[in-house]
Order: structure tokens, then sequence, then C-alpha cells
């Protein structure tokens, strides 16, 4: 019977959702729609509530130096450039305030390039040290940019993109930090030509919100994972197993005393988090009271197993967790993190569990937004323990288990 599970996982909900799916993309308009249907056979009520977005689209972008072509990757939601310009190099905050290069094409190194930026205003997030450089940059105004990157923890790209940001209305796009170290000396004050290809159109995407309501609800049970993807990956761990998982559950949960609400967000790998912001609405208009939310993020990965951390438990509350814990299969503790859809839930006081891959940061990470993330790094075995953890979490909060919450 576990063969048979584990192959409708494999075959099914995962092979579905497993593909390149960034917000108001066609196939992310066409796996929505999977998910919808898939809950409403399960009995949930659906809603898919729409919002405009950007779609983005790429292709092969250089910088010619002394008639060397050297391959760009473009940030993604770039402005576009095409032509001859002289070049300057900044390598911290301090040649950033005092550098006069309106007009030029900008290198950024050093501090400046050692970490992905925030976009502009991000409403959860917003670093006063990445708006400062973004402030700069907008008043410096330089034709394009070039950020001089490599690898970094956060996901597999390499060079990693310095902003994904349809906001920032500056060409970027990033070159690999081996590369420019070989002609770093020829690009100070020198004319070169460049090319950014980027386009962005207009289009639709939606947030969908599927609920089962219970007749007296004490309040409301979120189970959620955000289900679209970066660009050029599968996205299978980043985070079509969150999703595979999330529906594997929504199978087996049932509560007669809590509102289930199963929420695959919609746009957390997207600069303009508009998903979970409509979600946020909906929660306000209907003045529904979230007790406990279940975020599923980049989990199943293959020699790994399922950990689990908690936020705003009290000391009881998290004993009977790990007791739930202690009576599962390839279940363990885990350590908090914030970059998810959570986080600003569990910023609000609300009792959260995160989800998640044990090796999530010890090496999982290394495959995520980038062409390395297929559906071969996925253990489908453990999208069902952490199904089966879930449900027993939901079906322990709805019996009292947890009524020190109350």
């Amino acid at each position: 019977m576990r063969e048979k599970r584990n192959k409708e996982i494999e075959t099914g909900l995962l092979a579905k959702i497993a593909k390149p799916r960034p917000v108001g993309t066609v196939q992310n308009q066409e796996i929505t729609d999977y998910i919808g249907s898939y809950l409403e056979r399960l009995g949930y009520e659906t809603r898919k509530i729409p919002f405009n977005c950007k779609v983005w689209e790429t292709k092969e972008s250089f910088l010619v130096i002394d008639g060397n072509k050297l391959t760009l990757q473009v940030c993604p939601f770039s402005e576009s450039f095409a032509g001859t310009r002289r070049a300057i190099v900044v390598r911290n905050l301090g040649e950033l305030e005092r550098v006069e290069c309106e007009g030029r094409i900008l290198f950024l190194t050093g501090d400046l390039a050692e970490e992905p930026l925030q976009p502009k205003d991000y409403p959860f997030y917003y670093p006063d040290e990445h708006k400062a450089i973004i402030d700069l940059l907008e008043a410096k105004k330089p034709s394009a940019i070039i950020a001089i990157t490599g690898e970094t923890s956060m996901n597999g790209l390499k060079p990693f993109h310095l902003m994904e940001d349809g906001n920032f209305h500056i060409p970027v796009a990033c070159l690999d930090k081996e590369i420019f170290s070989e002609i770093e000396d020829k690009v100070l004050e020198k004319e070169m030509e460049l090319s950014v290809v980027s386009k962005k159109n207009i289009a639709t995407a939606y947030q969908l919100i599927a609920s089962k309501k219970a007749a007296n609800p004490k309040g409301t049970i979120v189970i959620c994972a955000h289900m679209d993807s970066k660009y050029n990956t599968d996205g299978a761990l980043d985070n079509a197993s969150g999703v595979a998982t999330m529906l594997y559950a929504a199978k087996g949960i049932e509560s007669d005393r809590y509102n289930i609400d199963i929420v695959p967000f919609n746009s957390e790998e997207y600069y303009d988090p508009q998903g979970e912001l409509i979600y946020l609405e909906e929660l306000e208009k209907s003045d529904k009271q979230v007790s406990l939310l279940i975020n599923i993020d980049t989990v199943a990965h293959v020699g790994s197993k399922v950990a689990v951390a908690s936020f705003n438990f009290n000391e009881q509350e998290q004993l009977e967790l790990d007791d739930i814990m202690s009576s599962c299969t390839n279940i363990v503790s885990g350590q908090p993190w914030y970059a998810g859809d959570h986080a600003i839930f569990a910023f609000g006081g609300t009792k959260c569990v995160v989800i998640s891959a044990s090796d999530l940061f010890e090496g999982c990470l290394a495959y995520t937004h980038c062409p390395k993330d297929s559906i071969d790094l996925i253990d489908a075995k453990l999208i069902e323990n952490a199904a089966q953890f879930i449900c027993k979490v939901v079906d322990a909060w709805a019996k009292g288990a947890f009524l020190y919450q109350l």
C-alpha cells in the first residue's frame, strides 16, 4: 500500500507541479487550476482571487570588452539596454556615495554585491543597508549596472542575481566574480558594448484559497505552501515538494471544531508578495482568527529527514508537539527560520509550525532557484511522512491536546 501511495505522489502530484511556474505564466495558471480541482474533489470550497503581475523573459545578453564577448545573467524583471558606454567600478557604500556615474555602466563589486538585495519597499522585510544601496543607485542614475557576484548560501545560482525587482528601473545583469577578476584591469574608463535583453508583460495571476468550515469554529487552522517558482527551474524541492505535502495532508485532515484553510501562496518567489497580502486582507475582512499555521517549504530532499520548527509555542505546547514528532517516522526537530510565508504570522504572534528538509542549510538550498532543482531530488516517502505528521498535529489540536492555547 505504501508503494502505491508513493507512486501517487511521484507520478501525480509532483509530476503535475514540478515545472517552471513563475507568477502569471501559463503554467502557473494551469497549476493553480489543478490544485483547485484537486481540493474541490476533497470537499473544499475554493476561491481564486485575481491580481495583476509581470511576467518576464530574456535572451542572450553580453558585454564586449576589447573584442571579448562575455555572457551575462540578466536579473529577472530588469529593464533592457543596448549601447556603448564608459564603465566605472565601485566596491563599497562610501565609493558609491562619492562616484559620479550618470550615463555610465556601473560595475558593483565587493561589499555592494555580497548578497541578494531585497526588492524596493518589500512589505515584510526591507533592511536599511539594502535601502541605502538601492536609494543611491537610483540617485546616481547609471545607464546600466553589472553586479559582480558568485555563489550564495541561499540558492544554487552562480552568479546569483543581485536583485529581482520590477520596481527598480535601471538595467541590471550579473557577471561571475571569477571572470571579472580576469578582466578587471580592462574595465576602468573603457568604452564597452553592453546588451541586456529583457522583456516584461502585464499578466493576471490568482491566489487560491480552499476552505472547510466548521459549524461553530474555535478558530482557523491554516496549512500553506508556496506554489510558484523562480524562472528557469522546475522548482521540485522549492516548492513542489511542499505543495504535494500540503495536498496529500489535505486528504487526511478532519476537524469539526476548526475551520481549515489550505493556501498555496502564489508570489513567494516574486518581488511583490501579492498572494500573501491578499490572504491577509481576506483574514481581516472575514475576522478569522488563525489559531495555528503550518507552512511547508523545501521538504523531502533525498537523504534528509523532515525538520519541524515552531514559533510562539509555550513550554507545554512544545512538549505536546515533541510527543507527536516522536510518534512519527522521519520527523526531527529543526531550527526556526524566517524566510518564508510563515514569517509575517510568526512575527505577529500566531502559533506557527514550519516544515522543511533537515539539511535545508547544509546542502539542500544549493539546488534551489536553478535548473538543478529537479524531481529526482525528491523522496516521495518523506512527503508522505510529513503529511502524516501534519494530520496528527491538526487532529491533536482539534481534539484539545493543545488546550493550553485556548
